[in-house]
């Protein structure tokens, strides 16, 4: 859980300025520009670490269900219902579509970085700043 947490500790509101990464590009703003992907790698860094761990404690959260699931049919649980396990499931199941989301903005966003220092190698290569 805490590593879910991890993952939503980036707000949208500190997601990557694109258009400000732009703008230091038709500038050939050296510095802003390497701000800006440095930055970039230090969030990615940070996401994949967050990212492992919260992956780990879904699988483990998966035997533990799978275990549980056992006892229920095999009668050895009195605590467990097939409802609330299938609460489990479910909140387990938001958890990894979660997990993915994440992973597909992460995705994106190192698509778009690589994309925006290509350009900037292109248009700015040769020029001081």
């Amino acid at each position: 859980m805490i590593a879910a947490l991890a993952l939503m500790a980036v707000p949208a509101s500190e997601a990557m300025d694109f258009d400000g990464l732009v703008a230091s590009i038709a500038k050939c703003d050296r510095v802003a520009v390497t701000n800006t992907v440095a930055a970039a790698t230090t969030r990615h860094s940070d996401f994949l670490l967050a990212s492992y761990q919260e992956q780990r404690a879904i699988a483990a959260a998966r035997v533990e269900l799978a275990e549980r699931r056992r006892k229920l049919h095999a009668k050895e649980s009195k605590v467990d219902t097939d409802q609330s396990l299938t609460l489990v499931a479910e909140s387990l199941d938001d958890r990894t579509q979660a997990l993915a989301d994440q992973r597909a903005l992460d995705q994106a966003e190192q698509d778009m970085m690589a994309y925006f220092r290509t350009q900037y190698l292109r248009q700015c290569s040769g020029k001081a700043s």
